[in-house]
């Protein structure tokens, strides 16, 4: 591929307990793919301790504020600076418990400044609530989230580089991915989320992806038994667009 300037930010570790960014840019340097991107550890505090967050989340903490006591909300306006000035960010995630791969838009529509069909990902999920990740901020930010439950790792992360190759080289070559690809892919919408206590008056097996009906709702959960820890059994979307 021909050189040109670097459009393109990958971040990583937004959570600190995350390390699938730190891993697909390392295998990307070593394939010297580092020519067309850079790289941001978002919250280097939190990697260093292995934990999610010191003192918030900062996946909600965007675009932050220089004049709060908490790391957070302080690093978040520093990072936000360096984002703004790429044309294209990807912040790698990955759930322990999540069962696919998928992309995160954190708004209530598709009006991403990023050609979603350079992503060889089937599904698309707008998040618009909770408030505080990067791309509420910045229409040119999207999340790729990677599933890890009874998965190995060294497969997810190969995936994981594969899919940032291949926007990387269908980016600066504009070739083999038509546009109308982008109108394939599944759109839902994450709207609500159900306690541990709620989930479990109902005796059922929920899975990720798996639609199922309790009284009069329809929907599907999503990243079920990630959050246990926090009182979050799963999150419920629906399906806006079948992809088809």
């Amino acid at each position: 591929m021909k050189k040109y300037y670097k459009q393109i930010l990958l971040i990583a570790a937004t959570h600190g307990d995350e390390r699938i960014g730190i891993e697909v840019v390392n295998k990307l340097v070593e394939q010297k793919l580092d020519a067309y991107f850079d790289f941001l550890i978002a919250n280097p505090k939190a990697l260093e301790k292995n934990v999610r967050y010191i003192d918030s989340d900062l996946n909600r903490s965007y675009p932050g504020d220089i004049k709060s006591d908490l790391y957070e909300k302080k690093n978040a306006v520093n990072n936000i600076k360096i984002a703004k000035k790429y044309k294209y960010v990807i912040d790698l995630h990955e759930a322990k418990f999540g069962t696919k791969n998928f992309i995160i838009i954190p708004r209530n529509k598709l009006d991403i400044d990023l050609p979603l069909h350079f992503i060889k990902l089937d599904d698309i999920l707008l998040w618009p609530d909770p408030k505080g990740p990067l791309g509420s901020c910045l229409k040119n930010t999207i999340e790729l989230e990677f599933g890890m439950k009874d998965k190995e790792r060294p497969i997810v992360i190969n995936k994981a580089v594969d899919i940032v190759k291949v926007f990387i080289h269908s980016l600066y070559t504009q070739q083999n991915i038509e546009k109308s690809e982008s109108n394939k892919k599944r759109v839902f919408m994450v709207y609500g989320k159900a306690s541990v206590q709620e989930a479990e008056k109902y005796k059922m097996k929920f899975k990720d992806f798996q639609e199922i009906k309790i009284g009069t709702e329809d929907f599907i959960p999503l990243l079920v038994d990630q959050y246990r820890d926090i009182g979050i059994a799963f999150y419920k979307m629906r399906k806006i667009s079948s992809g088809k």
